[in-house]
């Protein structure tokens, strides 16, 4: 990740990240959430662009639910992204639209490329340890306490 870099405010715990050409977004995401520390965090804000993106999204109301997987060519803009950093793993919902003003949206996947830049804040909660896993008889992993 040539461009990475991010800062934390001491005061507040929210860390503010910067993204660059040819960085990978939910790579650098992971990247950061271990470099940092992070176990636990809310991803507040981000916005930027790609050259490529890979999202997924449900497409069925069946249990289990189909997954479709969508592969974006850029130039795309990041419109937002939002999500949670569980045991260190980001889950990310992003926004993006293409060339044409068409809107896309779903569960961020690797190989997001930066086009330009990406910025995103994240803030650090460090009194939870928060994981996903299965409980109350879900057959999906939920947010849980260690």
């Amino acid at each position: 990740m040539p461009y990475l870099k991010f800062w934390e405010s001491k005061q507040t715990g929210v860390l503010i990240v910067s993204l660059g050409n040819g960085d990978l977004l939910l790579e650098s995401l992971r990247q950061v959430a271990r470099q940092a520390d992070i176990h636990t965090g809310v991803v507040m804000t981000g916005i930027g662009s790609m050259t490529f993106g890979r999202i997924h999204s449900v497409v069925t109301n069946d249990m289990p639910p189909q997954d479709k997987f969508f592969e974006l060519p850029g130039p795309l803009e990041v419109v937002g992204f939002r999500g949670i950093i569980a045991d260190y793993e980001p889950h990310i919902h992003v926004s993006l639209m293409d060339k044409d003003g068409r809107f896309f949206g779903g569960h961020l996947e690797e190989g997001c490329t930066i086009l330009t830049v990406c910025e995103v804040s994240i803030m650090r909660v460090p009194d939870l340890r928060i994981v996903h896993r299965i409980r109350d008889g879900s057959p999906f992993p939920l947010l849980d306490t260690e």
